[in-house]
């Protein structure tokens, strides 16, 4: 099989673990550069990972190796502009963090980048490799709890860390299915300064093109399943699928459940959780991403198109908050406010 070229920006704890997934993918990947504007994370990586091909800006490295796959781990304010880059460097595909963007308009132009420049892009939302999400996935492909008709998803933590996924997972669970309209409500400022900005509660519901309709929560008013267990807020996130026989729900924290006509009784069950499988599940990731660059057949399912599906969504949740309105989608005008600017200036 082909091993395609890879250069890396970005060494801290997130960069580090997709660095390892892309050594443990040796198979399918050559690590040609790296970057990091630290020069401490560059010897802490190296400490871990051995001698690295280190160079001193993310430009320079492109234009001199001119790898097959640009990596950048960072925050997500550099997104569009290392975007950009990889593609006037010819890059064939390209791998990044979620939140995708800031703003809607720069996530449309970052699938438009992509398109244009025939570029094989995809967003980190990594959750659906976790063993508990596969099983729940399982389920609802065996269609035992019937046709289905709500969608509710539940994180802990605020919007642009973790409803980014869960609405990546409500589009997995829907077969990539998106909405056609979206409401929604957000209140508190205090995490619209944290480095993944975002208000500090988000309520959506949007009617999905086939008929299903999603709810999720984001933020500190989220109904809680774990917090009686002492677990740790990072991990109280939940999905769950209601059908007409029965529902199934998996959470970050490795656990699944289903009530179905096989069982008169809840089933449950519990794989590795995040903790551990936050290094793991990335090594599954980075091998879909070389399927995909084999054979444009087998697009990656965390691919940029349905990144940017759910990300309008989201964007769509809070123009409607901001606007007292549905929004129906897609959403073709932006000659709006950001979001973020007019949330700082007008939510108490």
């Amino acid at each position: 099989m082909k091993k395609y070229t890879v250069a890396l920006a970005g060494l801290g704890a997130r960069g580090k673990i997709h660095l390892g997934a892309i050594l443990k993918n040796s198979d399918r990947f050559e690590l040609v550069g790296v970057y990091d504007p630290n020069p401490k994370a560059v010897d802490a990586t190296a400490a871990l990972f051995g001698k690295l091909p280190v160079f001193g800006g993310a430009e320079d490295m492109l234009r001199a190796v001119k790898p097959d796959v640009f990596c950048f781990v960072t925050h997500p304010d550099v997104r569009l502009e290392y975007v950009k880059l990889g593609a006037a460097c010819g890059v064939k595909a390209i791998s990044f963090e979620k939140p995708m963007a800031l703003s809607l308009k720069d996530a449309k132009e970052i699938q438009s980048i992509c398109d244009q420049y025939d570029i094989k892009a995809v967003v980190s939302h990594q959750k659906k490799y976790l063993p508990a999400m596969q099983k729940f996935k399982e389920i609802l492909n065996r269609a035992i709890i019937g046709q289905p008709y709500l969608i509710h998803a539940t994180t802990g933590p605020w919007m642009a860390h973790l409803a980014t996924h869960y609405v990546d997972l409500a589009l997995w669970a829907n077969n990539g299915i998106g909405a056609d309209s979206v409401v929604g409500h957000v209140h508190g400022r205090g995490k619209l300064t944290d480095n993944h900005p975002s208000p500090d509660y988000l309520m959506m519901q949007a009617t999905m093109k086939n008929g299903v309709r999603l709810i999720l929560e984001s933020g500190y008013y989220s109904p809680s399943h774990m917090a009686r267990m002492g677990s740790d807020f990072w991990f109280d996130n939940r999905i769950t699928v209601y059908g007409d026989n029965g529902y199934v729900w998996a959470q970050t924290n490795g656990e699944w459940g289903c009530l179905t006509p096989e069982s008169p009784q809840m089933q449950k069950g519990a794989g590795e959780g995040w903790l551990v499988q936050e290094k793991k599940m990335q090594v599954p990731f980075y091998a879909d991403l070389a399927g995909w660059l084999d054979d444009d057949r087998k697009p990656h399912t965390s691919n940029v198109g349905i990144s940017c599906t759910g990300y309008e969504m989201l964007e769509a949740a809070l123009l409607s908050a901001l606007d007292n309105r549905r929004v129906d989608l897609p959403i073709t005008d932006f000659d709006y406010e950001d979001v973020l600017t007019r949330m700082a200036a007008t939510l108490p």
